[in-house]
């Protein structure tokens, strides 16, 4: 089948599949239902890629409605959890750390990919960083991806328990929003910022950036709209789409030691963070449901935008995953540098 064919014949399954997750109740129902209709079709031998120019388009319009929809009293939340982000941020890396031996020893892998596939940091930023110290790219993008799979499909459904999500009808979506020359503005805005952002090298800078430059323009009193739920949804699709493209028969089929082993220790690992998001909350006063998906190792676009589905503040959500991605991406390397002097095993081991 040819690869055209082939990505419009997945993406309508999986649009379809988001549109049932949706109806159930999901929260970020259209991204998880397209997210594992995809990751089903690739598994049984329909692998597709989603062009780049769709996924970044689609971070475009979640960064823009992000943007738009952070007020400046949730700016102004931010300075009760200013030492939790960069702590939380901390000791989630360090969990992966001291998980690594263990999971190189199960796994069968070098300790260069053991290591970068469990650094809770962008995947494309770990599989580039990886590259430099020998590992396995393919097996630590994989291994990302599997991580973020593993904690939209627990921790959304979880929060369902304390916050009820609401199902939108084809009507409703038409309804809601506006498309407006505001909006239009907006979203022109999210677009130049995302490229500007991809220019310097921002992590994240299609979703990052847009949220920025929207929140100052928007404080400001120069853009004002609301963003269409059909806008939002058709971009969850994608980017869900996006998320499980990464998983295919081959690769599959060549992990299956590691597969196995990073489903256990990706779960423990995300315990442990909903544990410590759980005493937070209590100690700071924050609600759970934000305290938790601030805390998650989950990928930003899809903890941002479970945060705006079950009432959570997207703003403090925002912080914690933006710091979590920059201090992995910045500590990565010096910690397989030097974080393993002491243990059996040596960076220079390859796969």
């Amino acid at each position: 089948m040819r690869p055209l064919k082939k990505l419009f014949l997945v993406g309508a399954m999986a649009a379809v599949g988001g549109i049932i997750a949706n109806r159930i109740g999901l929260p970020v129902g259209f991204l998880i239902g397209a997210a594992v209709v995809t990751a089903v079709a690739g598994l049984n031998g329909m692998a597709v890629q989603l062009p780049p120019t769709l996924y970044r388009a689609a971070l475009v319009v979640v960064g823009t409605g992000v943007g738009l929809g952070i007020t400046t009293d949730i700016v102004a939340r931010l300075g009760s959890v200013f030492w939790q982000i960069p702590a939380a941020a901390l000791v989630s890396i360090a969990i992966s750390w001291a998980m690594t031996p263990l999971f190189c020893r199960l796994s069968g892998t070098s300790l260069a990919t053991a290591h970068f596939s469990l650094v809770p940091a962008g995947i494309a930023e770990m599989a580039e960083t990886s590259a430099r110290y020998g590992a396995d790219t393919g097996t630590v993008a994989t291994m990302h991806a599997l991580r973020v799979m593993l904690v939209v499909l627990v921790l959304p459904a979880a929060l369902t328990l304390h916050a009820e999500p609401q199902a939108y009808t084809a009507t409703a979506m038409l309804r809601s929003g506006a498309w407006t020359p505001g909006l239009a503005l907006a979203l022109a805005i999210g677009a130049v910022a995302g490229r500007l952002g991809s220019l310097v090298r921002i992590p994240n800078p299609y979703m990052l950036t847009p949220i920025l430059a929207v929140v100052t323009l928007s404080g400001a009193g120069f853009v004002a709209a609301a963003e269409p739920r059909l806008l939002s949804g058709a971009a969850q699709i994608l980017i869900g789409i996006n998320l499980g493209a990464r998983f295919d028969r081959s690769t599959i089929r060549r992990l299956p030691r590691a597969f196995a082993t990073a489903i256990p220790v990706m779960l423990l690992h995300l315990g442990l963070m909903s544990a410590l998001a759980a005493g937070m909350a209590y100690l700071a006063g924050i609600d759970l449901p934000t305290a938790l998906l601030g805390f998650a190792t989950g990928g930003t676009v899809e903890m941002v935008l479970t945060a705006g589905a079950v009432g959570a503040s997207v703003g403090i959500v925002t912080a914690f995953q933006v710091a979590r991605g920059v201090f992995g991406n910045a500590l990565a390397g010096l910690i397989y540098r030097y974080g393993y002097a002491l243990s059996d095993y040596r960076p220079t081991e390859r796969q």
